[in-house]
């Protein structure tokens, strides 16, 4: 279905009439949503899909595509347009200064679902690794989006919001919205990405793992996370929407995300989950530890993932997570042991925290109690923090922040950004990090960011050698 298709006149109507319905009492201030049921099917809602929805642009701004990790029903894909209400916040009270927001909006936010979709309407949201990033990206984000498409379990449904103030131009401005993100010209295929990190940047990263392994051998930390960057240039404007569709088919596993601004776009694959939470029960992964095999891009193979340098990075997570959350929670599952998580081509150990929360628990205040978690900063995390600052880490965009959900409830869910690249036009900035311990060999901890690099650069060119979804269709 193509943007074109989504509303026929007869729902284009309804959709009028219920928000003049909406209207009619509301104050100012009053968030407004309106879900309609779209009837079945699975569509992505980004053109991945031959046919679906081609050539949408992610570079247009106030974009936001997710797409759940694959289970037997498949994988829900969500697509976000615009932005009803866009709360930004940063510094050490960030999250706390969201939820107050959050809490201010739900006491106004007003949805008529008379079509029973069954689908509530949601606020997605995104933050910056450390409070007092400066990157030119929000440090800490919860937007209503003006249109949310989502499919799932073989059902569509869109919802349209806006305030009560704008509501006499709403439809129009939603109508607006769902023709600019028709059909845009293909681009044209570039050569593979040019390999621009050189010999240098490589010391420089082995150095500073050296710097880190002094000051946990000193007694002052015992886990350090590292990250670096790499820089690739293309001589034509990077695909996004096939780039999503490549990070899609290689990591069923993962959360496919991409959020664009401002003619940049922010995408990855992850596999970490950061926070669930539904109906009082709360859901966190303790993802660590890394192991490969030996690849055919020159790196070698890993020591196993169940040495002990592992083990020990694993553990520090399972630890941090569980004291955490115990402040919150009336109950937490007793510890389990440590699985075998398989993304792409690498394993990591992951262990997933359960609890029951006590009443009145906020999403916020559960992120704000996790984050960052020794998996992505160090331990003990504040001590680990001062050094990473002190020592000039930077972290481009979302990068080891995270992504996430929220309904009207408070319920969501969200992730830890890794495995991502920054996105504008020709140029993309990737990004990875290693969990640094005693015990770790530089040379060991280079191959690993190496490897975790290799997993966006590759998709890149395997994006590119993508055919344009206009070209397959003429060809078809």
């Amino acid at each position: 279905m193509t943007p074109r298709q989504l509303l026929d006149a007869t729902q284009i109507a309804l959709l009028g009439r219920r928000l003049r319905a909406l209207l009619d009492g509301a104050r100012g201030n009053d968030l407004l949503s309106i879900s309609l049921d779209l009837g079945g099917g699975d569509d992505d809602w980004l053109g991945v899909e031959e046919g679906a929805w081609p050539g949408v642009d992610l570079t247009r701004p106030a974009c936001h595509w997710w797409a759940a990790p694959a289970t037997s029903g498949g994988r829900e894909y969500r697509l976000a347009m615009g932005r009803a209400i866009d709360f930004r916040s940063a510094g050490a009270a960030r999250f706390s200064a969201l939820q107050a927001a959050f809490a201010g909006l739900r006491a106004v936010w007003r949805h008529d679902d008379a079509q029973r979709s069954g689908r509530s309407p949601l606020a997605y949201l995104g933050f910056a690794f450390t409070g007092e990033s400066a990157d030119g990206w929000p440090n800490a984000q919860l937007v209503v989006p003006a249109i949310l498409l989502q499919s799932a379990g073989g059902r569509r449904t869109a919802t349209f919001s806006c305030v009560a103030a704008a509501g006499e131009t709403a439809l129009a401005g939603w109508l607006d919205g769902l023709r600019g993100n028709a059909c845009q010209p293909p681009r044209s295929l570039a050569p593979p990405l040019p390999e621009t990190v050189g010999p240098l940047a490589r010391q420089s990263f082995m150095a500073r793992v050296a710097a880190a392994l002094r000051a946990i051998h000193g007694g002052q930390l015992e886990k350090l996370v590292l990250a670096r960057s790499q820089r690739c240039t293309t001589d034509c404007a990077i695909d996004v929407a096939a780039l999503l569709a490549t990070l899609r088919d290689r990591h069923p596993g993962c959360t496919i995300y991409g959020v664009a601004r401002a003619g940049e776009a922010f995408v990855g694959a992850t596999p970490e989950r950061l926070l669930v939470l539904r109906r009082g029960a709360v859901q966190v992964d303790a993802l660590a530890g890394s192991a490969w095999q030996a690849g055919d891009l020159g790196w070698a193979a890993s020591p196993s993932l169940h040495d002990a340098k592992n083990r020990r990075e694993q553990q520090f997570v399972v630890d941090a997570v569980r004291a955490a959350l115990s402040p919150f929670c009336s109950t937490l599952a007793a510890p389990q042991a440590a699985e075998v998580l398989q993304s792409g081509g690498l394993q990591h150990l992951r262990t997933t925290v359960h609890g029951c929360l006590q009443p009145g628990v906020a999403f916020f205040e559960l992120l704000a109690a996790l984050h960052p978690t020794p998996a992505v900063g160090g331990w003990p995390v504040a001590a680990a923090s001062r050094w990473l600052q002190s020592h000039g880490e930077r972290r481009g965009a979302w990068y080891s922040g995270g992504i996430g959900w929220l309904d009207r409830a408070g319920e969501g869910d969200s992730v830890v950004a890794l495995r991502c690249a920054r996105i504008n036009g020709r140029q993309a900035e990737i990004f990875a990090g290693a969990g640094i311990v005693a015990g770790s060999d530089p040379a060991q901890e280079l191959a690993e960011t190496e490897v975790k690099l290799a997993v966006i650069a590759d998709a890149l060119r395997q994006a590119r050698r993508r055919r344009p979804l206009a070209e397959r269709a003429a060809s078809a």
